[in-house]
């Protein structure tokens, strides 16, 4: 585990409109992807782990059983990403001892691992106090899953509506390490996109 002290967001709150169905609820080997990213987020070594739920939030709520997870309800989830970030950072401010950096994650990545969210949390580890944001880089720019250092907090809670975490690895671009990671391009936004999985 990395020598940081480092709290986890999953975000999940969403109706996942374009795809049609609950992203967070697709299963992979008999697993959700809700579940999955919360467990592998858990396997990384975020502590403490909050996931933000919004649209369905009992039935999702239920994937999550028996993880030593918070589950934290955004009523404001229909605004978008950015207040679930928000709830997710108020949940963490909330945790003592509070956490040195935060890893913001979504669900909808199928290709993420334990092993990458390590490398991130490592890196940003042995660096600490150098570089405000350990980001994945994929589709040529920088995104989430993402570190950010406990002086970003502030500007975490200010997140609303879809603005949020990239938003804010745009607005510090310079204080932004990246880790390359090429699975990250594949996300689950369409119908069409749901063969990646099956495959």
């Amino acid at each position: 585990m990395p020598d940081l002290r480092c709290a986890a967001v999953v975000l999940a709150a969403g109706a996942s409109t374009r795809l049609g169905q609950p992203k967070q609820l697709l299963r992979i080997d008999g697993e959700s992807l809700l579940r999955r990213t919360a467990r592998l987020a858990v396997e990384a070594g975020g502590s403490p782990v909050v996931v933000v739920l919004g649209f369905k939030a009992d039935e999702m709520r239920a994937e999550l059983d028996s993880l030593p997870v918070a589950a934290v309800l955004n009523p404001g989830w229909p605004e978008g990403m950015g207040a679930s970030l928000r709830a997710g950072m108020e949940a963490i401010r909330a945790s003592d001892p509070q956490p040195q950096a935060v890893l913001v994650l979504v669900c909808d990545q199928p290709r993420l691992t334990a092993g990458h969210l390590r490398s991130l949390l490592s890196r940003h580890s042995g660096t600490q106090g150098k570089v405000a944001i350990t980001a994945s880089v994929y589709a040529g720019r920088a995104g989430v899953p993402a570190v950010f250092s406990a002086g970003l907090f502030p500007q975490l809670l200010l997140s609303s509506g879809d603005r949020g975490a990239k938003d804010l690895i745009r607005a510090h671009a310079g204080a932004v390490q990246g880790i390359p990671w090429p699975e990250g391009e594949l996300d689950l936004d369409r119908p069409e996109d749901l063969s990646t999985i099956e495959r």
